[in-house]
């Protein structure tokens, strides 16, 4: 399984203690997505992130749900290649 994690890179500007808000999920659990596809959207601190498919596989399982904040590092989904 290959983790969809939130890049720490977002929340540098961001500061201590920033969180990020999921969006909207662009696929469900069990979708065949590609490498570098956009997944999910993501929003850090006003500023707007797609997050994409590290891998071709499938949506194995969707772990932050749309409305849910994470935070640095975070698991967000895995795909199954």
């Amino acid at each position: 399984m290959v983790e969809i994690t939130a890049p720490a890179e977002w929340f540098e500007e961001a500061g201590a203690g920033a969180e990020g808000l999921l969006d909207a999920w662009l696929v469900a659990e069990r979708d065949q997505v590609a490498a570098g596809q956009p997944v999910a959207d993501a929003i850090v601190v006003k500023s707007s992130f797609q997050i994409a498919a590290p891998c071709h596989g499938t949506m194995a399982r969707i772990i932050v749900r749309v409305g849910d904040t994470f935070a640095p590092g975070a698991v967000l989904a895995v795909v199954e290649p």
